[in-house]
């Protein structure tokens, strides 16, 4: 009969099955990983070895050669857990993470394929596997996709390294599929015009003026503040994004129901005071004077700083904003553009009226002027041809309605 050990410090005992000494070790995350030994003594020493690995910070390893499949299963669900839970890592990262192991990972060969023998080769041959495996929508996955799922194994591979699990990161030896970037599609003038024409006779028409007359992303958008914007001055202060995130995993249901949440910008570049233009700061004048009455009329409203917010004062689902865009580009019969194009259209036209690529960086707060000039700024005919008033009367009408 085995000696009963203290509490924390694991358990040793003889399988009855077939006579393996088995040593039991209960991880951080509350699972437990077993290691198997010949005799008594073999268990007590994988059992101290396992412990050694906790009390370091490293995931204990479940035997002496682990699969990549159990190696990243541990990663997601204590190293990961842990760097949300310290506030360390976004819960939207992490949860990419796990959507990209658990869906593109581990149900391929190379999860089978032990942790220290991984290669290069391995990983080149997982990505022509995925380019070529169709999604539940019948279409290939993307290069971006298989892009995505590659840099999580890539940073779980690093978590290896620097844990002293692995002396190489095989997966950054390994080129990204190409066609991660590229040129946003541009729309003709003809096009857009119709788009921006129906966007000032919308219920949101706010909404998307503010977001072509400077650039915000949607989150950013819907996050902005009465107190952080200076009507007089024509500036606001971005600080925030309204995201989406999704919560805990109903029990009964498997499901996980989200919540919206407003996260800080990451960047310096992304936290910035922008000057906004005066027909902006007219309409928005208009839209707090309506917000007011509205305010005053309603039973409850939640929040009186948020600029765009529901009938009750409440932050506006952006799956909501989404399904208004969805509806006004259908009805004028543009269905191709997106609700970000109008960030891009912010580019193209601050560009025709005469700003530099390096003014237009700093309206959209990318952190290189590369990424503006390669994947934003759509040049029109009318740029080309050098004359810019006809952008600057597509605007005059589109503030004229």
């Amino acid at each position: 009969m085995s000696k009963r050990t203290p509490k924390g410090e694991g358990s040793v005992f003889q399988r009855a099955s077939d006579g393996l000494w088995v040593a039991k070790v209960t991880l951080p995350s509350g699972k437990t990983k077993r290691a198997y030994g010949a005799t008594e003594r073999d268990a007590i020493r994988e059992r101290r070895k396992m412990l050694a690995t906790v009390e370091a910070g490293r995931p204990a390893p479940a035997g002496r050669t682990p699969t990549l499949a159990s190696y990243l299963t541990r990663w997601l669900d204590v190293r990961i857990a842990g760097e949300v839970e310290a506030g360390h890592l976004d819960e939207s990262t992490a949860d990419s993470y796990r959507q990209m192991v658990e869906g593109h990972i581990l149900p391929t060969i190379l999860a089978k394929v032990k942790l220290p023998a991984l290669s290069p080769d391995d990983v080149r041959a997982w990505q022509r596997e995925r380019l070529k495996t169709f999604s539940s929508r019948g279409k290939p996955y993307s290069p971006r996709t298989v892009g995505m799922a590659h840099a999580a194994l890539r940073r779980a591979l690093n978590d290896a390294m620097g844990d002293e699990i692995l002396t190489r990161n095989v997966a950054a030896l390994v080129k990204l599929p190409a066609g991660q970037s590229r040129p946003v599609e541009g729309h003709t003038e003809d096009e857009l015009e119709k788009v921006f024409i129906e966007m000032m006779t919308d219920d949101l028409a706010v909404l998307w003026f503010t977001m072509l007359a400077f650039g915000p992303r949607r989150g950013e958008a819907l996050a902005m503040r009465w107190s952080l914007t200076d009507l007089d001055a024509a500036t606001t202060k971005l600080r925030k994004q309204l995201r989406r995130v999704r919560g805990e995993r109903d029990e009964t249901t498997g499901r996980r129901r989200g919540r919206l949440v407003e996260k800080d910008l990451k960047t310096d570049e992304s936290r910035a005071t922008l000057s906004l233009p005066l027909a902006l700061m007219e309409m928005l004048r208009e839209h707090r004077r309506d917000q007011v009455k509205n305010r005053l009329a309603a039973k409850v409203w939640v929040d009186p700083d948020l600029i765009f917010a529901t009938s009750v004062g409440t932050a506006i689902e952006p799956r909501n904003v989404n399904r208004a865009w969805s509806a006004l580009r259908d009805r004028v019969g543009v269905p191709g553009i997106r609700i970000h194009d109008l960030r891009h259209a912010a580019a193209s036209l601050a560009f025709a009226a005469g700003a530099s690529i390096k003014e237009v960086q700093a309206m959209l707060r990318h952190t290189r002027e590369s990424t503006t000039s390669d994947l934003y700024v759509h040049v029109f005919e009318s740029v080309r041809r050098g004359t810019a008033d006809r952008m600057d009367g597509v605007l005059r009408r589109i503030v004229a309605g």
